[in-house]
């Protein structure tokens, strides 16, 4: 029975690293209830859960694997899905039994180092520069290793390990940005939530992303077949159509915004400025969104034309484009 289990677990593996957790969760579930003793399929499971914006769930199935036995990924999971829950302490102490296993495996540092940054910073940078040590290679930890140094106000050690991981990942337009902000840098310390306020963390940043993608999606699919209903000229009964599809879209959006799971949301604007990337892609839904409203104002005017929908339908896939995008980026450090 090993060959179809690790089957299973690899596809698991492979849809969270997609961006489909739920599906990951649905086939790991028959899984589990035939091996409720299997350690790997429990972690695999807490990954997948703590990368739909789960992370009491996650918690659960992380400590289900570690009384299974399994060495050190299921404390480096409980510790992210704990620091998800503000409770840092104990996210923590998960963390440094993930480090204390496997001293080797760069990322249960760099969990450990995020876990102490709201309570003990000197020794987050302590671990941060232990994952550097341990994998002076991997980008994130030289970004993890910024963000450390950011907050013991050590700023020429920040801009170097933010440079270091711009240079191993040009890509990264996060990094890019901190770093442009740290050559601004006051004097003054940072804010900082107020007492017993949860950060703005993993599961709020995968909470925007799986709203945006979901939107996007729909918004890109309906604006598809309004496209290809409507050639070579459409009729005013696409109307009702594009009607339908705005309400669900707007009906979608309020559901998954009253949903988002609680914690530290910033407001919009420093929102748009620690992710820049979510912001671009809201711009582009809300962009193909309004296009779509023209057009559709337009067809019940009379005017028979498919100008206004081709844009609406790049936007929209460009918005989905960012969403899957953002969601595989977040998963890099889960396994």
């Amino acid at each position: 029975m090993a060959e179809p289990i690790d089957a299973v677990l690899a596809q698991a593996a492979e849809l969270t690293a997609a961006g489909r957790p739920e599906v990951a969760i649905d086939i790991l579930r028959p899984v589990i209830a035939d091996h409720p003793d299997h350690p790997e399929a429990w972690c695999r499971l807490a990954a997948a859960l703590l990368d739909s914006g789960r992370p009491q769930d996650c918690l659960d199935a992380a400590k289900r694997a570690i009384t299974l036995g399994e060495p050190s990924w299921a404390h480096r999971l409980a510790s992210l899905a704990l620091t998800e829950l503000g409770r840092h302490d104990q996210a923590a102490v998960s963390a440094k039994e993930a480090a204390r296993r496997d001293p080797g495996d760069w990322r249960n540092h760099v969990t450990l180092a995020e876990a102490l940054g709201p309570t003990s910073p000197p020794d987050a940078l302590e671990a941060a520069r232990r994952a550097v040590i341990a994998a002076p290679d991997e980008p994130r930890v030289h970004e993890v290793l910024g963000a450390a140094a950011a907050r013991v106000r050590d700023f020429p050690l920040a801009k170097r390990a933010y440079s270091d991981a711009l240079r191993l990942d040009p890509a990264n337009d996060s990094v890019r940005a901190k770093l442009a902000k740290l050559a601004g840098v006051r004097a003054t310390p940072p804010a900082r939530p107020a007492p017993g306020e949860v950060r703005f963390g993993r599961a709020q940043r995968i909470a925007l992303w799986l709203v945006l993608r979901r939107c996007a999606g729909w918004l890109a699919a309906g604006s598809f077949v309004l496209m290809i209903a409507g050639l070579p000229r459409p009729t005013p009964l696409l109307v009702w159509f594009a009607l339908a599809l705005l309400l669900a879209e707007l009906v979608m959006a309020a559901h998954g915004v009253l949903t988002l799971p609680r914690g530290y949301w910033p407001p919009p604007r420093l929102l748009a400025r620690r992710a820049p990337l979510v912001a671009f892609g809201a711009v582009l839904f809300g962009l193909g969104t309004l296009l779509l409203a023209v057009w559709t104002l337009a067809l019940a005017l009379g005017v028979r034309g498919m100008q206004l929908l081709t844009p609406a339908l790049i936007c929209a896939v460009g918005a989905s484009i960012v969403g899957w995008y953002g969601l595989w980026r977040m998963r890099a450090f889960t396994r």
